[in-house]
C-alpha cells in the first residue's frame, strides 16, 4: 500500500472512529472511553475490565496517529469526557504523555512472547505440567529457536529502527511499507531450522525507496540493541509471527501419529492467527505501568 493511500485510510478510520465516540458519549456522559490502535482491544479489554470497575466503551483507531489524532480531537472538543489513550512505542521516541499510555516495548504483541508465556500455554492448552519431559523439552526448543530467530532478524529490524529514527528526525515517511512477517528472502523461519542470509546492500535493493541510512548507522544500533531484552524491542508483529509459527508447530507435531518429537498425546488445542490476541490474552504480560494508569 502506497504511502498516500495509507494516509486516506487513517484519515478515514479517524473520522469514524471519531464520529462513533460522539455518538456513544450523548448518552453515556459518565462513561469512560478507551482509544486503541487497530485490534489491540483484544489485549486491552479484558485488563480494563479488571481495573477499572465502571463501564467503559472501546474504540477502534485505524493506527497510533489515529490514535494521537483522538487525543487532539477529544480533548479540545470534549474535555470533560472520561477518556484513555492507548499506543504502541514502535521505534519512535517516547511521547512521556501521562495522559496516553505508551507500551514500554515495542508493541503489545511483545507481551505475548515471553518463556512464561509459553509455559502457561503448555500447562493449560497442552495439558503439559513441570514434571513432564515434553514440557522441558518444549520450552528448551522455543528457547533455541527465539535465540536463533533474533540473531536472523536483528540485522533487519536495526535497519527499519534506523529509518525511523532518520524520519521522525526529518519529520518525513521511511517510504517502506513492512507486512507482519520478514521477506522470505531474508529470513526464513522453520521450527528447528531458521535460516537468515542477508547483508545490508540487500536491504537497499530490496527497499530502494527507502530513504537514505547508511550501514555504520544500522550497526550501531545492531550494537544498541544486543545489549537489550530482544523480544521486547524487535518489532512486535515480526515476534508474534514467530511464536504463532511455533505453536502451530507443537499443535501439528502433537497431532501427526507417525511424528510426535515434542508433545506425544493429541490436542485440541487449535490457534487463529487473525484472533490470536484476544484468544491467548488471559496468557500475556500485563506490566505494572498498565496497571497504574489512570482510567
Amino acid at each position: 500500500m502506497k504511502a498516500q493511500e495509507l494516509k486516506e485510510k487513517a484519515k478515514n478510520s479517524s473520522a469514524v472512529a471519531f464520529h462513533q465516540f460522539v455518538l456513544l458519549q450523548k448518552d453515556h456522559q459518565q462513561d469512560l472511553f478507551c482509544f486503541y490502535e487497530g485490534n489491540d482491544n483484544g489485549y486491552y479489554y479484558p485488563r480494563i475490565k479488571e481495573y477499572y470497575k465502571g463501564i467503559h466503551h472501546p474504540i477502534k483507531c485505524g493506527n497510533k496517529k489515529s490514535v494521537l489524532f483522538m487525543y487532539k480531537a477529544v480533548k479540545e472538543k470534549y474535555p470533560d469526557r472520561k477518556c484513555s489513550f492507548f499506543i504502541d512505542n514502535d521505534f519512535d521516541e517516547p511521547l512521556r504523555n501521562v495522559e496516553i499510555y505508551e507500551t514500554p516495548c515495542y508493541s503489545i504483541e511483545n507481551f505475548y512472547t515471553s518463556k512464561d508465556f509459553i509455559a502457561d500455554i503448555l500447562k493449560n492448552e497442552f495439558g503439559l505440567s513441570e514434571v513432564d519431559e515434553a514440557y522441558d523439552k518444549a520450552l528448551a526448543l522455543f528457547t533455541s529457536n527465539q535465540e536463533e530467530f533474533h540473531e536472523k532478524s536483528l540485522l533487519f529490524n536495526a535497519w527499519y529502527a534506523s529509518l525511523k529514527g532518520k524520519a521522525n528526525e526529518n519529520k518525513c515517511s521511511t517510504n517502506v511499507s513492512l507486512n507482519c512477517s520478514i521477506p522470505k528472502e531474508f529470513v526464513i523461519v522453520k521450527i528447528g531450522s531458521i535460516t537468515g542470509d542477508y547483508q545490508f546492500n540487500d536491504l537497499l535493493s530490496k527497499f530502494p525507496k527507502a530513504i537514505k541510512i547508511t550501514e555504520d548507522e544500522v550497526l550501531n544500533k545492531v550494537n544498541e540493541f544486543k545489549e537489550r531484552d530482544l523480544r521486547k524491542i524487535l518489532r512486535g508483529k515480526f515476534e508474534i509471527e514467530f511464536i504463532y509459527t511455533f505453536l502451530k508447530y507443537l499443535i501439528d507435531d502433537a497431532n501427526e501419529d507417525d511424528k510426535r518429537t515434542v508433545i506425544k498425546q493429541k490436542t485440541k488445542f487449535r490457534i487463529d492467527k487473525a484472533q490470536i490476541l484476544s484468544q491467548l490474552s488471559q496468557y500475556a504480560e500485563t506490566p505494572v505501568c498498565l496497571i497504574d494508569y489512570h482510567y
